[in-house]
């Protein structure tokens, strides 16, 4: 008995000991690679100096930076696990100082704080060679929580964000580690009332992420990835629901009318009272972890519950960047909701995806009297639309002849690949792009037959048939890429379409993963 009392008090003390100071918390170890030298920043706010870790590419083409936040207890010389992988990828990188341990009132998500992240990344961008539509900020556990900050506040245009074990709202955290008797509960004591207990509500309230307004407008084309452990709480220092509230306010601020790509508040209380979610099954794994629950808001927030604790999972934690900038062109089967390029998104989400598919759209005709259908003469829009939003351009994908092959347009079947070589050459020769992108030239589907086709497609079957090949000798003599969807889908597509032109959301899925093969590749 008394040694069975040895070991339960030896876990127990294991269990606090996890909770006051877990393995992302650790600020022991400081051995840094010799590659990564200290800098000193001056903050534009008060004209203190601030430390950060940096390195800088080798590269003589611009690379991706990557800001990688400390944690709650830490400083800019606490050692960073991702250091080997930016290594490796010889990216931008700068770990900065932001007031230290949060515990003082110019630390724990103070208007300092914001500043002195910006501060680092402006330092970043006039000293490294930065490619400044591909920038990362990355954090975990209190470097989760300076993540959501960033998120709300940084005047930066950041093309992601991903926020591991992240503390949404301090004052739910003052009293959730007041209950598990953890230091962090007197850090945020003395960081909100300079005394080392008690808590003020209010300037609680004004440095937690969760009642900050949203930057909807600066945050459109940039994207959000919120992970947790399902686990964390009970045997890490950060409850869930920290990272599930902050989501689902994000999704009130940006639509409050879609409640679909909410978390459900039963899903909610299951997760955290349950530690896992019964009766779901999720395909597709994080690293070597089980996804317990997915959800994600238009291309812009994703939320992942996995199978785990306190921890960021260093393996993948870097695998969104950098992403590719990709322009879809196309029609009514990319346009829909369920329609290919939404299926994309869902294949490959930490890509920029702009969708400029129209209903009815063609290659180079004025599809019932209507220019704005006529590719060729909007081309130039579409191109506007893609560096608007993401800046350069990566991979234009074109998926365009099913109209083009409508009876109307029977007479001047020839007359397409001559219209999708213009479009090339418009795209290739365009001032718009800063350079020349990835073309990736895609077949129509298949139509079905004239049985089941309205008048106006009758004969496409046919018609598409000669476009398959026509399509393949353009791309081969302009030197893009050829995507053949026409073969895979033709011995099922009386499966996978109802009316012989429309795909059902299978038949969609199965085009965006053939694409999405060919981008790999």
């Amino acid at each position: 008995m008394k040694t069975k009392l040895i070991i339960l008090l030896l876990l127990f003390a294991q269990i606090i000991m996890a909770q006051n100071n877990p393995k992302w918390d650790d600020t022991i170890n400081k051995n840094w690679p010799g590659q990564f030298k200290i800098t000193e920043i001056k903050s534009s706010l008060d004209g203190e100096m601030q430390k950060a870790f940096i390195y800088f590419t080798k590269s003589e083409m611009p690379q991706p930076l990557i800001i990688s936040l400390h944690t709650w207890s830490g400083d800019y010389t606490q050692i960073d696990p991702l250091t080997k992988k930016i290594l490796e990828k010889d990216w931008n990188y700068i770990h900065p100082n932001f007031r230290g341990p949060n515990k003082t009132p110019k630390a724990c998500g103070s208007k300092y704080v914001v500043s002195d992240i910006d501060d680092a990344i402006s330092y970043a961008i006039k000293n490294g060679n930065v490619d400044t539509t591909n920038i990362h900020v990355i954090g975990m556990s209190g470097g989760g929580f300076a993540t959501m900050l960033t998120y709300m506040k940084s005047k930066h245009r950041i093309k992601t964000f991903s926020a591991w074990a992240g503390i949404s709202s301090i004052v739910d955290w003052y009293y959730e580690s007041l209950g598990r008797k953890s230091n962090y509960a007197t850090h945020i004591s003395l960081a909100t009332t300079g005394t080392s207990s008690g808590i003020d509500i209010d300037d609680a309230k004004s440095r937690s992420p969760i009642f900050m307004e949203t930057p909807v407008t600066r945050r459109e084309n940039s994207k959000l990835f919120l992970y947790c452990g399902i686990h964390d709480g009970y045997t890490g220092s950060v409850p869930i629901t920290h990272t599930i509230d902050f989501y689902n306010k994000l999704v009130t601020d940006f639509d409050v009318k879609n409640t679909g790509a909410k978390v459900p508040s039963s899903v909610r209380e299951i997760m955290l009272r349950e530690q896992m979610l019964p009766g779901t099954k999720i395909t597709g794994k994080l690293g070597d972890r089980e996804i317990i629950y997915q959800n994600s808001f238009q291309d812009k927030l994703y939320l992942t519950v996995f199978e785990g604790s306190h921890e960021m999972i260093v393996d993948v934690a870097l695998n969104h960047i950098p992403p590719k900038n990709i322009l879809l062109i196309g029609d009514s089967n990319g346009a829909f909701k369920h329609g290919w390029a939404n299926q994309l998104k869902k294949i490959r989400p930490a890509d920029f995806i702009i969708n400029t598919s129209v209903s009815g759209n063609t290659i180079g005709f004025d599809n019932g009297g209507f220019s704005k259908l006529n590719t060729l003469k909007m081309i130039n829009s579409y191109l506007e639309t893609g560096i608007k939003q993401a800046q350069t351009i990566n991979t234009i994908v074109i998926l365009l002849g099913t109209n083009d092959c409508k009876a109307v347009f029977d007479s001047q079947l020839k007359e397409v690949p001559e219209n999708l070589q213009k479009l090339i050459l418009k795209i290739k020769e365009s001032d718009i792009l800063p350079k020349t992108p990835e073309i990736i030239v895609v077949t129509p589907p298949p139509y079905g037959s004239d049985k089941i086709l309205k008048e106006k497609y009758k004969g496409g079957a046919e018609r598409v048939r000669y476009l398959k090949n026509e399509f393949k000798k353009i791309a081969e003599k302009n030197g893009v890429e050829f995507v053949d969807i026409q073969t895979p889908l033709n011995p099922v597509f009386n499966l996978l379409s109802e009316d012989g032109v429309h795909l059902s959301e299978e038949g969609q899925a199965i085009i965006a993963k053939i694409i999405s093969q060919k981008i790999e590749n």
